[in-house]
Parts: structure tokens; sequence; C-alpha cells
């Protein structure tokens, strides 16, 4: 009888450390998650400075035919 006991014990502390070991797996994913998300983030930056970054370099094109404008039309006077 008590070894049975003995065994049970020992299943329960079995299944104990298992569940244990389950839940840091969980964890982990969770903050690999986590990472994902914050990289996901960082990435939608970089696609926002980017498309900044463009907007710039047209609104210095534009600028550039502004002036070739201007002087074209300060040499017609």
């Amino acid at each position: 009888m008590k070894e049975s006991e003995r065994d049970r014990n020992e299943t329960k502390e079995f299944e104990t450390e298992r569940n244990e070991k389950k839940e840091g797996g969980r964890e982990r994913n969770e903050t690999k998650e986590g990472q994902r998300e914050r990289n996901e983030t960082k990435e939608g930056g970089r696609e926002r400075n980017e498309t900044k970054q463009g907007e710039r370099e047209r609104n210095k094109t534009k600028e550039g035919e502004r002036e070739r404008n201007e002087t074209k039309e300060c040499e017609r006077e």
C-alpha cells in the first residue's frame, strides 16, 4: 500500500515538473511573440521613413523644376 502511494507521489512530482517545463516553454514563446511584434513595429517605422525620404526627394525634384521654370521665365523677359 505504501509503495503504491509513493509511486503516485512520484508520478505527481514528475507531472508537476513536466507542467513547469511546459509553462516555461509557453513563457519563452510569448517572449518570442513579443519580439516579433516589436520587430514588425520597427519594420513599419522603416517603411514610413523610406516613404518620407521618397517624398523629400520628389519635393526636391519639384523645387528644381520650379527653379528651372523661373529661370526660363526670366530669360523670356
